[in-house]
């Protein structure tokens, strides 16, 4: 009998073992936005693809948070084409109030930061937005504000500068109130340490040829830096008491990938070789868990 085994459920097992708190953030894929997976195949054709953040806490101690507090991240697309389209965010998502949309199925669910962690935001004149930038001869489509121009690591190491773009300041910010500053204007606190979907986007894969795989992942660079030991971190409430975010933890990322399957008459080697590149990806992800 084969057994399935999920990355998260083997990178709970691994970071258990070594007694050390981390976020991991897992980034799934859908194309009906009801199942969601971390590989999906695909044809050359327009073909919509939502994509979503979950993240967890993961600690081998009996002691939890009660909640996620904040995470800066800039969600990345490789091998993205001059045909392929970042849907847009709903208005409510992206504004400089901060405000969030709901976690629906469906294809017509709405794309943003999910409720209600979206506490704070970029201003109106600043929002969200996919760069489409090229690094080492591949293309990829990058999301952050809009004034956040550099890739990932790249630019000033200090100063106002940093924030284009070192620090992780200038990435999607993924945050709660804490329970004692709700106020009845805001959405309900979100309790809980697992499975938390807080962001979500679609893309628009369109290729007349095909044969390629496009991973959905996140850079660790793009993550706040900790302005003391420079550890990239995600904070989490330690006890509803709490108003900052007392527990601090490293992260791990698992992508997710897209296959591309190629056009008819283009399969042949062409096929063969991004299958191999599947394999590839596979087996890279799996050696990060070990």
């Amino acid at each position: 009998m084969q057994v399935k085994v999920s990355l998260f459920a083997l990178a709970c097992a691994a970071l258990s073992a070594h007694a050390v708190d981390t976020t991991v953030l897992n980034f799934q894929v859908s194309t009906d936005g009801i199942s969601w997976v971390n590989h999906l195949e695909v044809g050359a054709r327009a073909t919509l693809v939502q994509c979503r953040l979950v993240v967890s806490f993961v600690s081998s101690e009996t002691t939890r948070p009660v909640g996620l507090a904040s995470l800066f991240v800039q969600p990345t697309v490789s091998n993205w084409r001059s045909g392929n389209q970042l849907l847009p965010f709903s208005t409510s998502g992206t504004n400089g109030s901060g405000g969030s949309v709901p976690d629906l199925v469906g294809l017509n669910a709405p794309y943003g930061r999910i409720s209600p962690f979206a506490s704070t935001g970029p201003g109106d004149g600043d929002p969200y937005f996919g760069h489409v930038q090229n690094l080492g001869g591949a293309q990829y489509l990058r999301i952050a504000r809009s004034s956040i121009t550099n890739w990932v690591g790249q630019g000033p190491t200090s100063g106002a500068g940093a924030a284009n773009n070192t620090n992780g300041s200038g990435g999607l910010a993924i945050t709660q109130r804490a329970f004692g500053n709700v106020t009845p204007d805001d959405p309900p606190f979100r309790s809980g340490s697992r499975d938390l979907v807080v962001f979500k986007f679609a893309v628009l894969l369109e290729d007349a040829i095909g044969g390629r795989l496009v991973s959905v992942s996140a850079q660790m660079e793009s993550l706040t830096r900790d302005f003391q030991t420079g550890d990239r971190v995600v904070t989490w409430f330690a006890d509803l008491g709490d108003t900052f975010g007392q527990t601090r933890t490293s992260a791990m990322i698992n992508g997710a990938s897209i296959l591309v399957i190629p056009a008819p008459g283009v399969g042949g080697v062409l096929g063969g070789l991004v299958t191999l590149g599947v394999v590839a990806f596979r087996r890279k992800r799996a050696l990060r868990l070990v």
